[in-house]
Formats: C-alpha cells, structure tokens, sequence
C-alpha cells in the first residue's frame, strides 16, 4: 500500500489539532503516511512560548481552554481524556504560591489549588501545548511516520502530478502529496508612517540615546532596551499593551500590593514613564466573574443562526443577493438579544415566546457600554485621564458583580456567546462590502474592548499604576503621531477643547498584533505564493478584510479562482473570508477551532480512500496459465 505524505506548515495549536485529527483516523483507518512537520520552534505551542515570564497572563479562564476536541462534535474519539488547560495544571502538580505557580512533588503541601475562575500564565498554556504535542505524538499507530522539520517553509509549488515541492530556508525541499498551511500570527512589512518612524528614530538616536522606536514587541524581551529614565509611549489598550506595560513594570522588579479594595503599586526605580494612547483610547473592559459554569451559554431568542439564514432568503427574494447590512437588518437583533439579558440581570427576565422590543433604558445602557465617547468633549488631558480611571473603576465594579449578577457583564457575554451568529453573520461576503467595512472598523473594536479584554486585576493594576504615576493617558484620545527633530523625541499631539495639547516621548512602542493580508505580509512564503498564482488575497467586492480566499472546504483559491484541492489554510491565515479564527476550544462545547480541523482531515482521508480505491482498479491481474486444451 503507497505511503503518501502529508505536510504541516506551521505547528501552532491550529496545527496541533489538525495532527491530533491525522492521529485519530489513521489509528481507525490504519493508514500509512508520512507526516511532515516544519516548524523552527517546538511543536504545540505557537506565541504561547513555555519560556515567556509567569506575569504574562491568558485572558480567559484556565477551565474554558482545552486543544482537545469535544468527543460529541467529532467523528473519531480524541487520542487524550480530553483535560482542560486547568485539570493538567493540577495533574502536573502546579499550585499557587502568591502570583507565581510552582510545580510541587506528589505529597507536597504548600500553596494553594488551582481555581475554576483561574487565569494562569501563558507560559503554562506553552507547557501545556508542549505536552499535547508529545500526547499526541505518542498516540500516532506504527504506520505513520513522523519527521520534524526546524526550519521555515519559504517557497512551495506544484509538480506535475498534482503534489507539492515546499522549499526551506536551509535550502533542503520536502515533497508531498498534501498540505496544511497553519502559520498563524503574522508581521507585515511597515506602514509609510511607520517606516518614517523607524527611521527617524535610527537617524536621531546620536542625539538621544533614549530614542526607539518598536513595531512588533513579541519576544518581549526586546523591550530590554528600553532605558529606565526614558518617556514611553505605547500605541494600543489591548492585551498586547498590557503584556508590555507588564514587563515594563513587573518584569523590572516592580511588585502589587494588596491596598483598601485594590491595590499599590511599589516602583522598583527601573521602570520607565509610560503613556498609553490609541485612536478611542479607552480601557478594554475586564471580564466578569463567571457565572454560568464552565459550559453555560445565553440561550438566543433573537439573533440565531436561523435568523440570519432568513434574513439571506429575505434578501435573495428582494434584491438579488444573500448578502445582508449589519446595521439595518442585524444589529437590531443583536441589541434585542443583549438587552435581553440586561432585563434578566436586573431581575426583569422577558418570558419565554413573548415579544420584547428594546426599550429606552437598556438602549442608552448598550450604546453607552459600546460607545462611551458618543456626544462626549474633553477639556484638556487631565479631565480625559479623569474620565478614563473612572470608567475603569466602574467597570471593575460590575465585573465584580458577574456575568449574570452585573446587567452591563451579561449584556457584554451575549456577544461572547453570539461567536458563531457572528460568523454566519460575516463569512464568505455574508455582509455587503460597505457593511463589512464598516463591521470590522467601528463595530468589532466595540466587541472586542467589551468582551475580550484582560482578567480583572490587570485594570486594577492600570489604576495603581495610574496612582503612582507610572502610567497616565495625556494624550487621550486620536493622538496624532509627529516629530521634534530639535529635541530628537516623537511628539504625540491632541485636539481637546481648550486647544491642542502635546507629549513629548523617547520610546515609541506600537502595541497592536497585524491582521494578516497576503500583499503586505512579510513572509517568503506568502510573497512567492502569491507570485505563483497559488494564493490570491480575498475580496468582499472591493473590500479587503484581510486572509487568503479561500472555498467552504478551506481550500485557497489560485488566481483563476480554483480551489487547490490538496492544500488547506487554517486560522489565521483565513481571518477576512472567516472571522474570529485565534480563540481555543472550550471544553465539552463545539469549537471552530475543532470543527474546521475535523472537516478537513476527513476530507484528506477520503481523498486518500479515493487514491487508493483507484490504485487497487488500475492494477494489472496476475498471469492466468492457459487451460490446456483437450481433444
């Protein structure tokens, strides 16, 4: 029987679990493969390196985090007893010792167990990710062969008969009869602004040896340069600005201290001043203490699944097109499905198969939680620096109260558990292009700040840090970046009512993570892809969002508009035709994560049925000795 090869381009988890998916049919279909994996690191991990420091944390529950898939939405069992990123820090032996988690002796005492409500260092979820590539490894049946590759893919095209020939950077090639392309996170190459002031920051660095300028801080340790007595400023309020603000404060020796409700911040003396500043310039809400167990979920009434399918039948019928406008025909359901929740929070829950339209109340509550800055005006940065801790110590307040004690947190949970609505709602052009637009630009930053943001005591860090004037938000909001070639320093300038105020600063840190777009990304091999026509980028119209084309089966689109029907693109690489692909599998619930890895690796494996179903009819027959004749 041929053995046929299967390579993996990237070994992130979205990779982790196609291999966890390759293990679990060739065990059940004992099929003999070579499996190939290029990744220049460990496989597993991805960004989550098992190196990074404890103080650089996920932003979701340990309990809610698996890479294994739930055995319901899966044809074949998974390889592993399916443990949370929680139940194997507590097999590991991990425990709490203050801030830090430290992995004890079996009979070991000391410290305390790991929670359900716990979030833990991503340095663990690397850990965690090493050990389900090992499991995982381990699992795979005599037949298939596995090779790691340390090295990156930087060029791939097709032969003849249809298979691949991926060259690596050594200059060795790997060929194969199918790919996987799961790279995950990108860079893309710099902005024209960005690149004015990259260099004017190389240019003026003889004159001020605190100068510098950072477009892409992962690995953090980068950020060693960064001089103590140095203003800083860091574009973004995300969690990658909370990973650098950390490892500016934290990660140079500063320490939290319990203090009243909250807490103080104790300087070590090496941390430098630091600015936070974006185009809102608003906190990212924290979560709210979680109520609803590790796999409750708002049950929908209004924005479903089944709605927006009629809502495209609707739209075919009148205009001649399935796609849909967010606002006119999506976004009052939605507000109806999170005001729902409002209500019930408060005590008021809308009985089940009654009608509810949204009243005034919840209304102006919803629009102020997506859009606090709506009809606002700031006198001058301290009156905005004002508004900003004290939306901040609001916030904390209600995420205190829960995600069903708090109305704003259980309004807010509604769009976490609206993810797969949304992707009905966004994927494949669902939206028109001018919606779609519009969706990604104002309305999916909104999403993100109030349902994606850190664990809560990272905004309680902010106000102590705030506190002891270590951070501050002068320059408030749409800061234009420009320079001060006389003082050799970036100057960050902003319009409030009083006039234009100014913040002058040495270090310069853009703390965003890329969307990926194949025409500006970095990569060797993205860039040689597109050349061949292999790749093209995708479009809703004349609309880019990001990600490569891509058909239902996630097979790219070449530049005729054919889907290459041995090579897959996964997560990342997709985000534009699909739409939140980075979030891991939850626990006992159906995943995308999960789902896209099974449907492709089923459809590989009938492909190789096929293969083979084809081979056994083209053999030749063996000989027949000829009947001798008789008389």
């Amino acid at each position: 029987m041929k053995r046929y090869s299967v390579t993996l381009i990237g070994m992130g988890p979205r990779g982790l679990s196609i291999l966890e998916r390759i293990a679990a049919f060739a065990r059940a279909h004992n099929t003999p493969l070579q499996v190939n994996l290029i990744e220049p690191g460990e496989c597993g991990p991805g960004v989550h390196s098992p190196n990074q420091p404890q103080h650089l944390l996920i932003n979701t529950v340990a309990s809610q985090v698996t890479i294994f898939p739930f055995r319901e939405a899966v044809e074949l069992a998974p390889v592993c007893a399916t443990p949370s990123l929680t139940e194997w820090a507590r097999d590991q032996g991990y425990r709490r010792f203050g801030e830090q988690f430290v992995q004890v002796a079996p009979g070991e005492e000391g410290g305390a167990a790991i929670t359900e409500s716990d979030y833990l260092p991503r340095q663990l979820l690397g850990r965690y990710l090493v050990w389900a590539y090992d499991t995982i490894r381990a699992a795979l049946p005599p037949t298939v062969t596995l090779t790691h590759l340390r090295q990156r893919a930087i060029d791939m095209f097709q032969m003849p008969d249809g298979s691949f020939m991926v060259e690596l950077d050594s200059g060795f090639s790997v060929s194969s009869d199918f790919v996987f392309m799961t790279t995950g996170h990108s860079r893309n190459n710099l902005t024209d602004e960005e690149a004015w002031c990259h260099k004017f920051a190389q240019d003026h660095a003889r004159y001020n040896g605190k100068l510098a300028f950072i477009r892409h801080v992962y690995p953090l340790d980068k950020l060693v340069g960064i001089a103590s007595d140095a203003r800083v400023a860091i574009e973004g309020l995300g969690l990658t600005a909370h990973d650098v603000v950390s490892q500016l404060t934290v990660g140079r020796g500063g320490r939290f201290e319990p203090a009243g409700s909250g807490l103080r911040y104790v300087r070590s003396g090496r941390e430098p001043a630091l600015m936070l500043f974006s185009r809102k310039c608003l906190p990212a809400a924290a979560r709210g203490v979680n109520q609803k167990g590790l796999n409750g979920r708002h049950q929908a009434r209004f924005f479903t699944r089944d709605a927006v399918r009629t809502l495209r039948q609707q739209a075919q019928r009148e205009r001649g097109s399935p796609q849909l406008d967010f606002d006119r025909e999506l976004l009052p359901l939605l507000m109806q499905e999170m005001g729902c929740a409002w209500r019930s929070a408060l005590g008021r829950p809308v009985p089940e198969g009654a009608p509810y339209e949204l009243g005034a109340e919840e209304r102006a509550a919803l629009e102020a939680m997506l859009f606090p800055l709506q009809g606002r005006s700031f006198a001058n940065a301290d009156d905005f620096s004002t508004f900003f801790t004290c939306m901040i110590a609001d916030d904390l307040s209600e995420a205190r109260r829960g995600n069903q004690g708090s109305p704003i947190k259980a309004a807010a949970d509604v769009l976490r558990d609206a993810r797969t609505v949304l992707q009905d709602m966004i994927e494949h052009g669902g939206l028109t292009a001018s919606s779609h637009r519009k969706f990604l630009s104002v309305y999916n930053p909104a999403i993100n700040r109030v349902t994606f943001g850190p664990p809560s005591h990272r905004n309680e860090q902010l106000l102590a840090l705030i506190e002891a004037g270590v951070l501050s938000v002068a320059a408030g909001p749409n800061a234009a970046i420009r320079i001060d070639e006389d003082l050799s320093q970036f100057a960050l300038h902003t319009r409030f009512a009083s006039g234009a105020a100014i913040q002058h600063v040495d270090a310069l840190i853009v703390a965003r993570l890329d969307v990926f777009s194949p025409e500006t990304d970095e990569s060797a091999l993205i860039r040689n892809l597109l050349k061949r026509g292999t790749i093209r980028p995708f479009y809703n119209g004349t609309f880019h969002p990001g990600g490569v084309d891509i058909d239902q089966a996630n097979h790219p689109l070449d530049s005729a508009a054919r889907p290459v029907g041995n090579l897959w693109a996964l997560g990342y690489l997709v985000e534009g035709p699909h739409y939140y692909t980075h979030a891991l599998p939850r626990p006992r619930m159906h995943s995308r994560h999960v789902l896209d890895a099974e449907r492709c690796v089923h459809e590989l494996f009938g492909q190789l049925e096929e293969r083979a179903s084809a081979r056994r009819q083209v053999r030749p027959r063996a000989p027949v000795a000829a009947e001798r004749a008789t008389t």
